[in-house]
């Protein structure tokens, strides 16, 4: 019924940032999966009628956890949970699918995943219909590299992780604290990310440093992805700058070597950058990115749901809510150690607007994206399910486009927090297209992906929202709450050519693609290089390099190459 070779979608206002189009009225023609200038044919066209909607880019999310191990673990905590029930409907794969789709999602990141458990967010992938999909290796404490971090050889390590890529079908990297879990087997919280560890000769800025170069050598679509440790934590804006200074130092250029045109910007991403300012002033923060053109970062947006999912790698974290802060959360807690690999946390907490470090962290994201110039380095984001839940979305967008919405909501959050923080008195907000380029265009061109996703170019994949309202015909800023029920109910979502979305109905009947890359390593001594890394397998692990090999059907990947 949804299904369709050839959609024109006439009339409609489309804002279309990367060609530089804000409200412009225009037909947009789709056939086979992408979006065309003229049809091969005018027979069997369905007919879209736009007049007075917006029609826009679908949406991408750049950091999310929803094909993973620790999700079952999740479901599992949540199983006697009525309010996980209520607020997250169990987190099954088609409840996220509908929940992204309703929003206007056709493209997710799995941003955390140990090599050895990538069968399983495979598995996850293969049961997540409609979506795009793609997911990131956490190489942050992975032994078998450890030569090549303590020796800086970038070549072998480019090799090695280029087959690990196409073992794994796997994205891109993931740096998420460097080997903390062998400091805290001296029970052990690090304090300097340039001190070399007991067990090892390198530091975890080696790590981020060689990690970095080796990403650039490779050319992959997206850059290193980042965690920093120390996140919503005292020590993680030292740790943040000690490591972007030190990329920075590097003076590299971003190398995406990918047959697309349109290239990345960044060297370094870097994850729920609003983390990272405990004391809620991101001013240095802001001048970095504002300085420095080649990083990017995604804001994790908290939207103060009555319970969050908590799936990390970050044992500082764990260590705080579980010490420190063990009054205030009573929840269980499972954890689990990847052999040489890393260390794995879930759980769950309430963020609450009585809590002064909690509207902290809600305030600090608001504030870098009101305050970054150029849009293109930020990237919305949830931390899914971390910070938010997708549905949350139009409420989190009103924050956005409307001052009187942000004070609105402010109203009732912790007094010393509207007493010293400096957003209340901020006369600004991020314009529509301000919007579509932070949850759209910034996320596709960080990812590599800006000359397919994102956009309405002519041959770009025909992922397509269509909006309900004439934002021209509004100020989104005073009628925020007509813009969030167009978000809320996007009339249609177009994935790949299909109409998957229209008004309330949604069709999950369709498998969308897995994204994976290999970059380009150097052919010569790959040999020799991948057996000493099976030979490190056979002699320390308790499984073969060969079992990272992932056997699926080969139609639904897509290699970005």
């Amino acid at each position: 019924m949804m299904d369709g070779n050839k959609i024109i979608i006439k009339n409609g206002l489309v804002y279309d940032p990367i060609n530089n189009i804000e409200g412009e009225k225009k037909d947009i023609l789709v056939e086979s999966g992408r979006i065309v200038d003229k049809f091969t044919s005018t027979k069997d066209v369905i007919e879209i009628d736009a007049n007075g909607k917006t029609v826009i880019p679908s949406a991408i999310d750049i950091h999310t956890h929803i094909a993973s191990q620790q999700v079952n673990w999740v479901r599992l905590l949540g199983s006697n949970n009525d309010k996980f029930k209520e607020v997250w409907d169990g987190l099954r794969l088609k409840t996220i699918a509908k929940d992204y789709i309703s929003m206007g999602y056709t493209f997710i990141l799995e941003a955390n995943v140990f090599p050895s458990l990538a069968k399983q967010t495979i598995f996850n992938f293969q049961q997540l219909p409609v979506l795009d999909k793609a997911m990131l290796l956490n190489i942050s404490n992975f032994w078998p590299l450890e030569l090549e971090f303590q020796r800086g050889k970038i070549k072998d390590m480019a090799v090695f992780l280029s087959d690990l890529l196409s073992k794994t079908y796997g994205f891109g990297f993931k740096v998420y604290n460097p080997f903390e879990c062998e400091t805290w087997d001296f029970k052990e919280l690090r304090e300097d990310l340039s001190k070399q560890g007991r067990l090892y000769n390198f530091s975890a800025l080696d790590v981020y440093e060689n990690v970095v170069k080796c990403v650039e050598s490779l050319g992959l679509p997206h850059s290193t992805h980042a965690h920093i440790e120390g996140y919503e934590n005292k020590i993680g804006k030292k740790n943040l700058f000690t490591v972007l200074e030190k990329i920075k130092s590097l003076d590299l250029a971003p190398n995406q070597t990918t047959n697309l045109n349109i290239k990345r910007n960044q060297i370094l991403h870097l994850a729920h950058g609003n983390a990272y300012a405990y004391d809620g002033n991101n001013e240095t923060l802001i001048n970095f990115l504002n300085e420095n053109q080649n990083f990017s970062i995604d804001l994790a947006f908290v939207a103060f749901n009555e319970i969050n999912p908590i799936i990390t790698s970050d044992r500082r974290l764990i260590n705080f809510m579980f010490t420190e802060d063990a009054i205030e959360n009573q929840h269980k807690l499972i954890s689990s150690a990847v052999e040489f690999e890393g260390d794995s946390f879930v759980s769950m907490r309430t963020f609450k607007k009585n809590n002064y470090q909690d509207c902290i962290l809600w305030a600090n994201a608001l504030d870098l994206a009101l305050n970054v110039k150029n849009k293109s380095q930020m990237c919305f984001s949830l931390n899914y399910p971390n910070y938010g839940n997708i549905k949350n979305i139009p409420e989190i967008a009103s924050w956005l486009i409307s001052k009187e919405a942000r004070d609105n909501f402010m109203k009732n959050m912790n007094r010393d927090f509207l007493k010293n923080n400096s957003l209340k008195n901020k006369n600004v907000s991020l314009s529509f297209s301000d919007f579509i380029y932070m949850t759209r265009v910034s996320p596709a061109i960080s990812l590599g992906l800006g000359s397919i996703k994102g956009n309405l170019s002519i041959e770009a994949d025909a992922d397509i929202n269509i909006l309900d309202i004439d934002v021209q015909e509004i100020d989104v800023s005073k009628e925020y709450e007509n813009f969030k029920r167009a978000l809320s109910n996007i009339e249609y979502v177009i994935k790949s050519g299909k109409i998957i979305k229209k008004q309330k109905n949604i069709d999950l009947s369709t498998q969308g693609s897995i994204f994976w890359s290999r970059g380009k390593a150097e052919i010569e001594g790959k040999k020799l290089i991948i057996s000493k890394k099976e030979e490190f397998y056979k002699k320390y692990a308790s499984i073969f390099y060969d079992s990272y090999t992932t056997s699926l059907n080969q139609t639904i990947l897509r290699e970005i190459d």
